[in-house]
C-alpha cells in the first residue's frame, strides 16, 4: 500500500449532448487492514445504538434488532470497500451547469448519476477529458 491512499480520478459525464462534461473526485483506497477497522467501528456504533435503545419503551421491540442487523449489514459493506469516492463534482454536458455529485459510495464506474439542474440522467465513465 502507498503512503498515500487518496487519489484525484477524472471522469467524464456523458449525457444526451456531445462533448461529455469534465469531471473529478477524490478516491480512498482502503488496504485490509483499513477496512477490519472501519468495519469494526461501524459494528461498534451501531451495536452501541441498539443497547442505548433497548431503554425506549415500547419501540426497542423494533428497534433493537433493527440496530442489530443494520450493524452487520454496515460491517459488511464496509469490509467489501475497497475504494471510497467522495467529494465529487462535474460539468452537466446537457445544461452546462458545474455542480457536485452524488456517487455511490463504493467507487465504481460506469454508474448513474442525475442532474440537480436539469434533472436529466447523467453517465459517470473514464475517459478522456473533453
Amino acid at each position: 500500500m502507498s503512503a498515500d491512499p487518496t487519489r484525484n480520478q477524472a471522469f467524464v459525464l456523458r449525457g444526451f449532448s456531445d462533448p461529455p462534461g469534465p469531471g473529478h473526485c477524490t478516491v480512498v483506497s482502503f488496504d485490509r487492514r483499513a477496512r477490519s477497522r472501519r468495519a469494526l467501528r461501524a459494528l461498534g456504533k451501531w451495536w452501541g445504538i441498539a443497547l442505548l435503545s433497548v431503554f425506549i419503551p415500547v419501540a426497542h421491540f423494533l428497534l433493537v434488532p433493527s440496530f442489530f442487523l443494520f450493524g452487520i449489514f454496515m460491517s459488511v459493506q464496509n469490509l467489501g470497500t475497497s475504494e471510497l469516492a467522495k467529494d465529487a463534482r462535474g460539468v452537466c454536458p446537457d445544461c452546462g451547469t458545474e455542480q457536485s455529485l452524488d456517487l455511490a459510495a463504493k467507487w465504481r464506474v460506469p454508474q448513474q448519476v442525475t442532474c440537480r439542474n436539469c434533472h436529466r440522467g447523467l453517465v459517470v465513465a473514464l475517459g478522456a477529458t473533453p
